[in-house]
């Protein structure tokens, strides 16, 4: 038969018609296979010295070898395959001949080869050839979008094939709107250029969208049955805002109370926004006693630093003549005021319109508002789309695998400065992204459509609102923040509990909202009267490698803001509800107390804490039939294959207390002990340890210790096991405060 007879033709879209259909098998084409070993080990290795060349939107890559593939859009709209490649040797063949395409295509059978559960199927004896498809898939939901899956299908000699989902094969697609694939593909390319008008139209439509139709987003509305209705209680308005004028060439310093009724009422309609940003460094232009009647009669805007230049521009965009910005309303120079402010700037945030993030800027003199950059693990590759008005195309790419962090997502501050914004324009390094507690899209890009409820669909990992999280249950909501928050840095080490306390306060609210009782102690949300909810919050981790504690005493040693770095827990070893009746807890919280600094700041810092609990406590030194190993945050449990009799796992808080601790094992300590405190009691019939805080009695008192980090132990299920156990708490329970 000949290729024309076949209905699979390499030259056109290459349809699966039937199930029982199958592209034309060369059966030689894996006769060669240690030439295709060789290949795929000069590939892995160009992959993992980071070798494979990337495209750009404005220059993807096409070639000859490209244009033979053909996604026809009269089917389009029904779910169809479409095969790239009939058989590896051809695919490998273009790759050799310089086709990125093809290249990227056979490298993502790599992971596959590697893969142990199906046994290197597309090296083996069993298998004849492979061809590659990709399949569309469209859903409206409520607008069309479009997932491309890219499959290889493994066919044996008898004709007999499987198909393997590709790992990081879902390439991202998108298309211009005046292609003639425009139509059929709804993402358009991001739109690097962040000055452009596109980009200007997109930040101030994604406004007037969220004003006029998510009533989530709503700081407080008129009883009126137009929602778009916003205003903002005078009240909540900034002690001092910049006016911007229309022209956007200067802007003066307004002080609120002492604008006219009618001027306060045209705020309170218009709204106001809100910078975050990296200071970067001192600020050469700042409010202070000398400058504020310079500031009160006008600045002109290119003597800002650029990054508050950009964001005058972004908030006159935006439809806005008003915004605050810390280092131009706040006198720097009056610590009154800097302690009366910040304590408000949470409100400055929650009330605003709308927050704008310079993202991408990791100083004030670098602006944000600037061509962007975008980079991809693969592609992008310009592939053709026949329609029936005649020829389009589509770019199809791979998104890298870890975005890089961005400047604004490592300082502590930042972070409950977008977690209390109601809605966010965040500059990034590729794009602008609009987020709200509704949506998240960017202009341009893979993203939702501003009116989709899908909030998973975040498309800044750096910048997100508080709903963000708030879909979750109440501690894995709070759990989610401090594991954001303390992989992030903090200019002043002291500002550790003030820097989230406006979040631990709106988390107060929801806690009441949603009827539930959680009381705040240094850090912590508890339910007092729960044992598990107490187990939750103590037993938290820290990377001992990288975590220190501050020189000054900041919290108390058993919350996580009593030490810095990144932060993680033994929740996998809470109870579940309906086996907490099985579990003979003996451990106890009997009293606690926080001493404020200020009284008036319940969620701000703390002079001192205690708990006094009462458990079985027991020297770690002699610790009986115990293989004991100190572990880190990448291994929290073993598994039975990996146990002993009694295994100990210590996780200590940092690096000079696993020397303290092997100092107690090797009984070389004379000044103090070092005591295992169990929390959650083993329930051997399911396999489960005994989990609790390694303790420091620095002065020997056997009644005031200091968390040093936690332990899971591991007992055998056997009476060796159930005698280690005994062993291990012999004895009564012992009363300590913890501080």
């Amino acid at each position: 038969m000949s290729d024309t007879d076949s209905p699979y033709v390499m030259s056109g879209a290459i349809r699966h018609h039937g199930k029982k259909q199958r592209p034309l098998v060369s059966t030689g084409c894996l006769g060669q296979r240690n030439d295709l070993v060789k290949y795929f080990t000069r590939r892995r290795m160009a992959i993992a010295q980071g070798t494979r060349r990337t495209f750009s939107i404005d220059e993807p890559h096409r070639c000859a070898k490209c244009e033979r593939i053909s996604i026809n859009a009269e089917t389009f709209e029904i779910p169809e395959k479409f095969y790239l490649s009939e058989h590896l040797s051809d695919a490998v063949e273009m790759a050799t001949a310089e086709c990125a395409f093809h290249e990227w295509l056979v490298d993502l059978l790599i992971p596959l080869s590697d893969d142990p559960d199906i046994e290197k199927p597309f090296l083996g004896a069993s298998c004849s050839d492979i061809a590659f498809y990709i399949e569309l898939n469209t859903r409206r939901k409520p607008n069309p979008s479009t997932l491309f899956l890219i499959y290889a299908e493994l066919i044996a000699a008898d004709g007999e094939y499987t198909s393997h989902g590709l790992a990081r094969g879902s390439p991202g697609v998108w298309t211009t709107e005046d292609n003639l694939a425009g139509p059929y593909i709804r993402h358009r390319p991001i739109e690097l250029n962040r000055a452009s008008r596109r980009t200007m139209r997109f930040i101030h439509d994604c406004l007037q969208i969220c004003k006029a139709s998510h009533v989530e987003c709503r700081h407080m509305k008129e009883e009126t049955e137009n929602i778009g209705f916003e205003i903002i209680p005078i009240l909540d308005i900034p002690t001092r805002l910049l006016q911007i004028a229309p022209d956007g060439q200067s802007a003066k310093l307004v002080v609120t109370k002492d604008l006219s009724s009618a001027s306060q009422h045209s705020i309170s309609h218009q709204g106001y926004a809100s910078l975050s940003y990296c200071w970067g460094g001192p600020q050469l232009l700042r409010l202070t006693a000398q400058t504020f009647n310079e500031f009160t009669h006008g600045i002109q805007t290119d003597r800002l630093p650029q990054t508050l230049s950009d964001a005058l521009r972004a908030t006159l965009a935006l439809g806005l003549s008003h915004i605050w910005i810390d280092s131009l309303c706040i006198f720097q120079d009056n610590s009154s005021d800097l302690e009366l402010e910040i304590a408000r700037m949470p409100l400055y945030y929650s009330a605003n319109t709308i927050t704008i993030s310079a993202e991408s800027a990791s100083a004030c003199t670098e602006g944000f508002i600037n061509i962007g950059s975008a980079e991809f693990a693969a592609g992008p590759f310009e592939i053709t789309f026949t329609t029936p008005l005649g020829p389009g195309s589509i770019q199809l790419f791979q998104e890298p695998f870890k975005k890089p962090i961005a400047p604004i997502s490592r300082r502590g501050w930042t972070f409950q400065e977008s977690m209390l914004s109601r809605r966010m324009i965040a500059f990034g390094e590729s794009q602008a992204v609009w987020c709200c507690n509704v949506a998240s899209t960017g202009c341009g890009g893979m993203s939702a459509d501003i009116n989709s409820d899908d909030k998973s669909l975040n498309v800044s990992r750096n910048s997100s609102t508080m709903a963000t999280v708030l879909q979750y249950p109440f501690e894995d909501a709070w759990d989610m923040m401090v594991g954001e928050f303390m992989r992030r840095t903090l200019g002043v080490e002291s500002d550790k509990l003030l820097a989230i306390g406006a979040l631990a306060s709106r988390m107060t609210d929801v806690a009441f909202e949603r009827k539930i009782s959680r009381c705040y102690l240094a850090g912590l949300f508890l339910n007092t009267a729960s044992i598990v909810s107490w187990a939750r919050q103590l037993l938290w981790l820290v990377n001992p490698q990288t975590a220190c504690r501050p020189q000054q005493y900041r919290a108390p040693s058993w919350s996580w803001a009593a030490v810095d770095g990144h932060w993680s827990h033994l929740h996998i070893f809470l109870p579940p509800p309906y086996h907490i009746r099985y579990y003979n807890f003996a451990f106890k919280v009997t009293d606690f107390k926080v001493e404020l600094n200020l009284p008036q700041a319940p969620y701000g810092s703390v002079k001192s804490a205690w708990l006094e609990v009462t458990g079985y406590a027991r020297r770690i030194n002699g610790t009986p039939q115990a293989n004991v190993t100190f572990q880190s945050l990448s291994k929290t449990w073993l598994s039975k294959e990996e146990r002993t009799v009694a295994d100990l796992l210590l996780f200590c808080d940092t690096a000079s207390d696993r020397a303290r601790v092997e100092s107690a094992l090797h009984e070389t300590l004379s000044d103090d002990d070092i005591f295992l405190l169990e929390i959650i009691p083993p329930y051997l019939a399911r396999d489960t340890p005994s989990v609790g805080l390694i303790l420091f009695d620095k002065r020997r008192s056997e009644t005031e210790m200091s968390r040093i980090g936690a332990y899971v132990y591991y007992f055998a299920n056997d009476e060796t096991g159930i005698k280690a156990y005994e062993e291990f708490y012999e004895g009564e329970l012992e009363a300590c405060r913890i501080i």
